[in-house]
């Protein structure tokens, strides 16, 4: 890991990293077949632009798309090497379609080569040059292949836009797609010879510069305080749905998405609805579909009468770690170790030092191997919010922050909050932990005000009206970047990008 790498790259640097991190990326990808007299190279960063989502990023899944209204752009990178001087007679470009369009795509030319897969959005995206070639019509489930010889020469890097000008939004595949990537096939005319492709690992001590992901990234979605039955006339059900129906299409999109709950995953205090029932008859048609990629996190609401804990680990099962205790964790990918911690200390043996689940907490981080670290439990350590920051978990956080933790999530309090990287006081710190609150599942907003409840030090945001959304973490080799997604209605936003430690 290469850790506090600074946010200010130099350009000669930048690309070189780039290159070098990028190259890495592509062996891990295999090659299609490729024609006996040339070699067949996969793009080594894909990710598409959307003009109404101008600064969103869709670089990790495994779809590319282009589409004239709204305009919708995809970027492609490629390198070739071992050509080794011997001229391009064919390039050709095939990619997946997924989807049909009759007009088809057209392909430009890119010159900058600096742009990111995980940090291109329709804001930042470069422009295209000169119209390379067009493609045909093109039909669902069939590789669709343009001519890109006047471009690709030699050995080098290329880049390439695809755009089109008909109205129908087309899905493409993208090199995370698998055994769909797209290629780039080169026919160097010399017989049965073939480039040597790139080398199939990044050579050892090679920083590669910060955000450009190694390897493939994982999403983990995060909220908090969920589902909540309608008191009066306010409409809190329908919340939990939405912010349901954003998880749902965020796993249809991403498939291998886990999700993250953050404690309070059914929320009465009182009323006509048995907290005995709330899981089957609230919580289940709202966000039991996705039950089977759950990580379930307990909040005080989870043990309310007149069962206690019993109905939360009866529903979650598995998912919720062992009964008794509820604290457990688990790792996504090859780099990043997750732990679950049950902030209701009396049901999880303690939290202070000494308890039980703190003995356990140690043992945990003491044998973890994974460089990245992500914490959560349901009531915040740090906050501006309604309840008030709680020490009771200020043991948990010094021990995290001396294993060099990267993040911890929380709820509890029906806002969204971020912090800068933050140490045992509070105070900004490079090594430091950056915070999250996210208990805007569905229950309604808190609804502070900056004027009432001011920030705390090194926190960065925190929402003033009610915003339902969830939490994407997309967790890369070295770093993440999180998006806060708005449920249908809402539009608060915030994202970033941070390395490890």
């Amino acid at each position: 890991m290469y850790k506090n790498f600074s946010f200010k790259i130099t350009g000669l640097f930048f690309m070189a990293s780039m290159l070098v991190g990028n190259l890495g990326a592509m062996g891990a990808k295999a090659a299609a077949p490729a024609n006996s007299s040339g070699g067949s190279f996969p793009p080594v960063a894909d990710a598409y632009v959307i003009s109404t989502s101008a600064s969103t990023n869709y670089g990790t899944i495994p779809t590319l798309r282009v589409d004239g209204s709204p305009v919708t752009k995809t970027y492609l990178r490629f390198v070739v090497s071992g050509l080794n001087g011997v001229t391009v007679q064919s390039a050709v470009l095939r990619i997946y379609a997924n989807s049909a369009n009759s007009t088809g795509f057209s392909v430009k030319a890119v010159s900058n080569n600096t742009w990111t897969e995980n940090l291109l959005t329709y804001s930042n995206a470069p422009a295209a040059g000169s119209l390379i070639k067009s493609s045909a019509a093109i039909s669902a489930g069939t590789w669709v292949q343009v001519d890109v010889t006047s471009y690709v020469k030699a050995d080098g890097t290329y880049n390439l836009q695809l755009s089109t000008s008909s109205g129908t939004n087309t899905s493409l595949a993208s090199r995370e797609s698998g055994a769909n990537a797209p290629q780039l096939v080169i026919n160097s005319g010399t017989g049965s010879s073939t480039p040597t492709p790139p080398p199939s690992t990044t050579p050892t001590k090679t920083p590669a510069p910060a955000f450009v992901p190694a390897g493939s990234s994982n999403i983990l979605l995060l909220a908090g305080d969920i589902c909540k039955h309608d008191l009066g006339i306010a409409d809190y059900t329908s919340n939990c749905k939405k912010t349901g129906d954003l998880v749902r299409s965020v796993i249809a999109a991403n498939p291998g998405t886990q999700v993250q709950t953050l404690g309070d995953n059914v929320n009465n205090d009182t009323g006509k609805y048995a907290y005995d029932n709330q899981y089957t008859d609230l919580y289940a048609p709202n966000w039991g579909s996705f039950l089977n990629v759950t990580h379930a996190l307990m909040g005080n609401h989870d043990t309310y009468p007149p069962s206690g804990a019993a109905p939360y680990f009866a529903y979650f099962g598995a998912t919720s770690g062992p009964n008794p205790g509820g604290y457990y964790s688990y790792n996504l990918g090859s780099s990043w170790h997750v732990v679950v911690l049950n902030a209701q200390c009396t049901l999880a043996g303690g939290c202070k030092a000494g308890s039980t689940q703190y003995k356990w907490l140690s043992a945990d981080l003491a044998a973890n191997t994974k460089p990245c670290i992500l914490a959560v439990w349901h009531q915040p350590r740090w906050t501006s919010g309604r309840h008030p920051g709680d020490a009771t978990y200020a043991d948990w956080w010094n021990l995290l922050y001396q294993y060099k933790a990267d993040i911890v999530a929380n709820g509890h309090n029906h806002n969204y909050e971020r912090f800068n990287q933050i140490n045992t006081s509070e105070q900004a710190a490079a090594d430091g932990i950056r915070e999250f609150v996210v208990g805007t599942g569905g229950a309604p907003s808190d609804n502070l005000t900056y004027a009432s409840n001011p920030l705390d030090p090194n926190e960065v945001v925190r929402t003033q009206v009610a915003s339902y959304g969830v939490l994407k973490l997309t967790l890369y080799a070295n770093s993440y970047t999180w998006n806060f997604l708005a449920a249908v209605g809402y539009t608060f936003t915030d994202s970033g990008t941070s390395t490890c430690h």
